[in-house]
């Protein structure tokens, strides 16, 4: 009869860790929708027919780019990021600098036809973008998770920053004054730049978050599985991985993304974290191919990035997605707040 009592409470135990395991992985396959305003500053320029100032000069569609960024970001992730811009705003002005200085637009023409002169400090006031744009009150209602700022060349964004108590480095500047009840993220992009370099800025957003979450990161000491996950030969001395933002696998030297050379990497078995199978590939620029060898290569690496329910054996999350974008909901170790 015991027996029998024992066989029933495991059958029943089994069914209810199943039942937990398949609620964990279709809450995760539903994945994270991140809410977005877009503060583009594209001003109209008298001195060029009245015309937003990414025509003046034949750059990108602000539009465009996002566009394209959104649909990268959710087919790297397997689903699991989407963006949803709530809140498109096309700003007629010059943002200003920290000291308060704003181009004129003929002061603006100037400095970039003449490449000099621009004015210094350059870094633009982030926490005067938080008051005249009501960021505060968006992000402690629940409104926006994530602030997008468009630009020009010498506009002083960062790639990435964050603002809020509690704030940290995510590879800009860090601006804990601004009295919001919780962190967020702006991330800062260039309309003169491709869909290349915004993946690039959240690959340097990936990274400072990584090394946050494993305590550092030294690229040529493989002992966590964050530096062992961006190996790359040249810098680890080691069989490479998937490498970092600027070294490939099989770079030599930062942005070597056209690098023909050809390593052993054991990149693709990745794609089966946590279970390892010690699968290894040879790579080199044609794996992720052209002709843009940048972009191309920002969406290989992030479609390696562990995106799996679950904790590791080294207490982190399966799914790194979770830290850079989830970010309020785990403390600096990866572990899930009380």
């Amino acid at each position: 009869m015991n027996s029998i009592r024992e066989i029933l409470l495991i059958l029943i135990l089994a069914v209810l860790i199943s039942g937990n395991y398949n609620h964990l992985n279709a809450f995760e396959k539903n994945g994270l929708t991140i809410k977005v305003i877009v503060l583009n500053f594209d001003p109209l320029i008298p001195e060029r027919e009245n015309k937003q100032l990414h025509l003046v000069y034949g750059w990108n569609d602000p539009r465009k780019l996002a566009e394209e960024y959104i649909s990268d970001i959710k087919d790297v992730s397997r689903g699991y990021i989407n963006y949803k811009i709530v809140e498109w705003n096309d700003l007629n002005v010059f943002p200003a600098k920290i000291d308060g200085y704003v181009y004129t637009s003929a002061e603006f023409i100037d400095c970039w036809e003449k490449k000099s002169k621009w004015h210094q400090p350059d870094s633009v006031d982030y926490e005067k973008i938080a008051v005249d744009y009501d960021l505060i009150k968006k992000i402690n209602n629940d409104e926006i998770d994530e602030v997008w700022i468009f630009g020009a060349p010498y506009f002083g964004y960062w790639e990435s920053a964050m603002l809020g108590p509690g704030a940290f480095y995510i590879n800009g500047g860090i601006y804990d004054r601004v009295p919001s009840n919780k962190p967020f993220v702006v991330m800062g992009f260039n309309y003169e730049r491709g869909v290349a370099e915004m993946i690039h800025d959240l690959s340097h957003r990936t990274e400072s978050t990584m090394t946050r979450i494993y305590g550092g990161w030294a690229i040529d000491q493989l002992t966590t599985t964050w530096a062992k996950f961006a190996a790359n030969e040249f810098q680890s001395n080691s069989l490479s991985a998937v490498g970092t933002c600027h070294y490939p696998p099989n770079g030599e030297r930062d942005y070597d993304y056209k690098n023909p050379r050809s390593v052993r990497s054991n990149a693709n078995d990745w794609l089966n974290f946590p279970f390892f199978k010690g699968d290894t590939i040879t790579v080199n620029c044609e794996t992720w191919g052209g002709p843009d060898y940048h972009r191309n290569y920002m969406k290989w690496w992030f479609s390696r990035l562990p995106n799996a329910s679950g904790v590791y054996s080294d207490g982190r999350l399966n799914n790194w997605w979770e830290y850079v974008f989830n970010y309020n909901k785990y403390d600096e170790t990866g572990k899930q707040k009380n």
